[in-house]
């Protein structure tokens, strides 16, 4: 789904800075602290960042690698010669985020094989192939799967392929998911499950986990399996563990697993019998989850439209107490008006009048209203997007040949150009939001910057390439249309967003 590879990403930028015309002497801003921001109203702009040591050397780089995970990142990457230790390696595999980038670090980590293992496993690594074959699963209740080796590597392949066998019994297959299930947990726990916002990685763990931890409670529930009563009931309340680490961390990047998954594996734990299960165990309950509204935004944010449809207008009829077929339709359309998503009126008008025709019909006025929303603790996306601004204009201030001998001593070295646009591209990589933000931002100014907008829309056709609002902003940054073969790309997108527009595309 995300095709980001910071390398790859990093020397596009470098390329598309080359054109910045007049340097800006802000220096690099600190990492943004993790704070809560009130979700309705929206907060207030954002107090400028403080600016620390500036970053020339990969000594430097290594330094603050030891303390911030993108910075391992971008040692690894700028700085390949550079002695690193395995709190550097651990912060670079971190943030890794997708078994492809995980693959690339596993022989960095050669050294750290906790480290490597969990890389391994990841990128879904073949283990060994001089060790025998294994088989027979071991039991998924007492066997050894931390940390992950070969063995261990050999043992999930041999569950995933059990999975769809012919020949195996349920129980096989379920004990095969339960051993899946422990694995990712017990990987995620090694990377740090208490660290929120959860790590790239882990984000990607999380996904698999929840996926193989709900397989295993429906599994179970569909066939109990002598010895796995245990498992059964810890894996439940470590799906809810996992789902309120999800719910503190910016969603705006996952994948399509941890997409669905955070949706089916929120719904599961909603379902009935759960929340006595889980108040058995001593731990939080279901209640701990976001409110409704949050849901709506995260399924909104990962375009599942109909889906918000369905569920919000199900409970408005849902007894004992609906919230009422107006309310929850007036809150829709809102939503479709302020996330530029008017090419789904259409659809959500059909949704209400079949909703209204049923029999019986849901209440117009339910007996209890929305719940409200409540603070997050991840930062606004104009938050995010000063910080990314503000590493810009360091990368943008730069020495060109022009440049007088005096004024290129008190100028950023080329490390420290790229290192400031990594930077920005690992920030902006989690948070499409903010970049959007960002490139609104720059289109609005009354004066242009033609690297900020070019590194912009590099990011973004990355990461959104065919939402209706990257479709705007991409028109609206386009050079006027002439009759030249460079303005045919324009001219496409410019028809593109008048069709849908004008809702002449079935969506």
């Amino acid at each position: 789904m995300r095709r980001l590879v910071l390398a790859s990403l990093v020397a596009s930028l470098v390329a598309l800075s080359a054109c910045a015309d007049e340097p800006d002497p802000t220096g690099l801003p600190e990492p943004l602290a993790r704070h809560t921001v009130a979700a309705v109203p929206p907060p207030a702009a954002p107090a400028p960042a403080a600016l620390p040591a500036r970053i020339d050397t990969c000594e430097q780089l290594a330094v603050a690698a030891a303390v911030h995970p993108p910075d391992a990142a971008i040692l690894l990457d700028l700085c390949p010669t550079t002695p690193t230790t395995p709190a550097i390696l651990r912060h670079a595999l971190r943030m890794a985020d997708s078994p492809a980038a995980a693959a690339a670090l596993a022989p960095r980590l050669a050294a750290t094989p906790d480290l490597a293992g969990i890389a391994r496993l990841v990128a879904l690594d073949r283990a060994d192939p001089s060790l025998a074959p294994l088989t027979e699963l071991p039991d998924p209740v007492t066997a050894t799967v931390s940390p992950v080796t070969d063995a261990v590597l050999a043992a999930v392949q041999l569950a995933i392929v059990q999975q769809t066998q012919s020949g195996l019994s349920q129980d096989q297959r379920t004990r095969a998911t339960a051993y899946l299930a422990r694995v990712h947990h017990e990987a995620l726990l090694q990377l740090g499950l208490a660290d929120e916002p959860l790590p790239p990685l882990a984000r990607v763990l999380a996904g698999r986990f929840l996926h193989f931890g709900r397989e295993l409670c429906r599994m179970y529930w569909q066939r109990r399996v002598a010895g796995l009563e245990a498992l059964f009931a810890s894996t439940e309340a470590q799906l809810l563990t996992t789902v309120l680490a999800l719910e503190r961390t910016p969603h705006f990047s996952a994948d399509a697993l941890l997409a669905v998954e955070h949706q089916r594996t929120r719904r599961h734990l909603q379902g009935s019998g759960v929340a006595e299960r889980l108040a058995r165990s001593g731990g939080p309950g279901p209640s701990a989850l976001l409110p409704l509204l949050h849901e709506f935004d995260r399924l909104f944010d990962h375009r599942f439209v109909e889906l918000v449809f369905q569920r919000a207008l199900f409970l408005a009829g849902e007894p004992p107490s609906p919230h009422g077929v107006a309310p929850v339709a007036e809150m829709l359309r809102a939503q479709l008006a302020d996330r530029d998503l008017l090419e789904y009126a259409d659809l959500l008008e059909r949704r209400i009048d079949e909703t209204r025709a049923l029999s019986p019909a849901p209440p117009e006025q339910g007996s209890r209203p929305l719940p409200p929303r409540v603070p997050l603790t991840w930062p606004e996306d104009q938050a995010i997007a000063e910080l990314a601004a503000t590493w810009l204009r360091t990368a943008a201030s730069s020495p060109t040949a022009t440049t007088t001998a005096t004024a290129a001593a008190n100028s950023p070295t080329e490390l420290t150009r790229r290192h400031a646009l990594a930077r920005a591209a690992l920030l902006l990589r989690d948070r499409p939001d903010a970049a959007r933000a960002l490139l609104r931002r720059e289109l609005d100014a009354p004066a242009r910057d033609p690297m900020r907008v070019g590194l912009l829309l590099d990011l973004l056709a990355r990461l959104d390439d065919e939402s209706l609002a990257g479709l705007r902003l991409r028109v609206a940054a386009a050079a006027p249309i002439d009759d030249s073969p460079a303005s045919d790309d324009a001219r496409r997108r410019a028809f593109a967003l008048a069709a849908r527009d004008a809702r002449l595309l079935p969506r």
